[in-house]
């Protein structure tokens, strides 16, 4: 049965969207996934 959710869940393009901070810098990443493929776009966030 979670096997079923999760490939439920496959069938819809998720987004998430998480914040960071690493060497200084921070980051703004959006990770999208859809059909099993995981699409990531970070983007440095300037003050």
């Amino acid at each position: 049965m979670k096997n079923l959710k999760w490939y439920l869940k496959q069938l819809l393009p998720l987004t998430y969207r998480t914040q960071y901070e690493s060497g200084g810098e921070k980051y703004f990443t959006v990770w999208k996934m859809w059909l099993g493929k995981i699409y990531v776009d970070s983007v440095v966030v300037k003050e």
